[in-house]
């Protein structure tokens, strides 16, 4: 094999390496390069930035958040005290299949009386604002899903990869502490175990 052709064949196994690996948050979204999973449990407080969000024109989802009004609301507004934030991308395969296992996890919530107004779930979007009904749709999304500000929120949270799961709790005194984070395409097996993790690791009573 010529010289040419030998590095054409390592450059094509690395692209496809890459390609199958993961997704990564930058411009434009979803550009694929990534590692498969890093997750961690921070051992001490890390407080969690505030940012603002818009309030959804569905009532339902206005009423699941526990918001009123319109315009933009701060996420300190939720009524909850854990929030789980996922962060997806509408051209991240990997963010494709997570969202099904997200969706699972909302409904496992919402059919539990002692927890669907302790825990709420939405997600954010790091895609172009008119992607976020389209992957709703599409996906069948029945949690609040918002636009990313291309990219702004991502860059807030220091997000390098997706898909991207947070567990954050929602403090009385206006404060957001951050308890458990997790990148990768696979975020739990089963989501009731998961949600045990998730009340475990929050400390909620």
């Amino acid at each position: 094999m010529r010289l040419s052709e030998s590095r054409g064949v390592i450059i094509l196994f690395f692209l496809i390496v890459i390609i199958l690996s993961g997704c990564v948050s930058s411009k434009p979204p979803g550009t694929p390069n990534s590692p498969q999973t890093i997750s961690q449990t921070p051992d001490k407080k890390k407080p969690f930035p505030v940012f603002e969000l818009p309030v959804p024109q569905n009532y339902a989802q206005k009423n699941y958040l526990g918001i009123t009004g319109s315009g933009m609301f701060m996420l300190t507004q939720i009524k909850s005290p854990v929030i789980i934030i996922g962060v997806f991308s509408a051209d991240c395969p990997h963010c494709q299949d997570a969202v099904s296992s997200v969706n699972e996890l909302y409904q496992e919530i919402q059919a539990r009386p002692d927890l669907k107004e302790k825990i709420k779930i939405i997600g954010i979007m790091d895609s172009y604002a008119h992607d976020v009904n389209l992957f709703r749709a599409k996906y069948n999304v029945p949690f609040p899903l918002f636009p990313g500000q291309d990219s702004i929120i991502s860059q807030l949270l220091g997000i390098k990869y997706l898909p991207k799961l947070f567990g954050v709790k929602n403090n009385d005194d206006g404060t957001m502490e951050e308890f458990y984070h997790k990148t990768g395409e696979f975020w739990f097996w089963n989501s009731n175990s998961f949600l045990e993790k998730i009340i475990k690791l929050s400390k909620l009573e």
